[in-house]
């Protein structure tokens, strides 16, 4: 449970902060934070400015990316989060370890990225065979594949709905997202993983699982859980997925 006083408002409940990189057009991934995080976890945000979904877009976001990790720096953050997998996708592994290295040189506390934190917790469930449902177009899918083959799993499945633009990412609505899980479901499928903190689908996580009967990974999930087991201060988190439920502690 949270390592807070109930009794205190949740302003002054704070043992932790986090630091989280977020694209300048997203507007998910704060509400989600927020709606899931235990009063005991600060959450700051610092935005790098990212409105498309390409290699040109990902290319202008990253001369933010250290500027603005020395700013959330200055909240005496315990973490910073590099929130967008897409880009890890579109660069490359090489890219996203990389990037790790640029933010801790830059704030001196660790870092960590959307990208590795979803392998991470892929790996904590014990499955191999994933399925994709994204967001993304055609190439965006392709690249988020080749991101995953290249970490060992196979992707047995992959559909997108074909978005470049990031803001109207935002405004998918959640039966789009059902149907879009549905259709990678196949039984060959272990889990399915669904990249895109822009996309609303942490509210539907656990119900999905229910239907589906196997696990479903978000970026936003992803995050939380990793923030959350480096800080080590909770031990569970329930109505957000098996990830939250059932694998914090280490």
């Amino acid at each position: 449970m949270p390592d807070c006083d109930k009794n205190l408002p949740r302003w002054r409940s704070v043992k932790h902060r986090v630091g989280l990189l977020i694209p300048s057009s997203n507007s998910q991934i704060e509400p989600e934070y927020y709606a899931v995080m235990p009063p005991s976890v600060g959450v700051h945000f610092a935005r790098v400015a990212l409105t498309e979904v390409s290699d040109a877009g990902f290319a202008r976001q990253d001369a933010d990316v250290v500027a603005q990790s020395r700013m959330l720096a200055t909240a005496n953050v315990d973490v910073i989060l590099f929130c967008i997998t897409a880009a890890s996708f579109y660069r490359g592994l090489d890219y996203d370890a990389e990037l790790k290295r640029r933010i801790e040189a830059a704030c001196g506390v660790p870092a960590l990225t959307a990208a590795q934190t979803v392998i991470d917790a892929l790996h904590t469930l014990k499955v191999r065979r994933i399925a994709l449902a994204t967001p993304f177009a055609p190439v965006g899918n392709e690249r988020a594949q080749r991101f995953l083959d290249a970490n060992g799993f196979e992707v047995v499945a992959v559909d997108g709905l074909g978005y470049t633009d990031n803001f109207s990412i935002a405004l998918i609505d959640l039966d789009t997202v059902r149907d879009l899980v549905r259709r990678v479901n196949t039984d060959a499928v272990e889990a399915i993983v669904i990249p895109g903190g822009n996309m609303p689908c942490l509210s539907i996580v656990e119900e999905m699982e229910a239907e589906l009967g196997k696990p479903v990974v978000t970026t936003n999930e992803a995050g939380i859980w990793a923030l959350l087991r480096h800080l080590g201060s909770v031990d569970h988190v329930d109505g957000a997925g098996r990830l939250l439920q059932d694998h914090l502690m280490l």
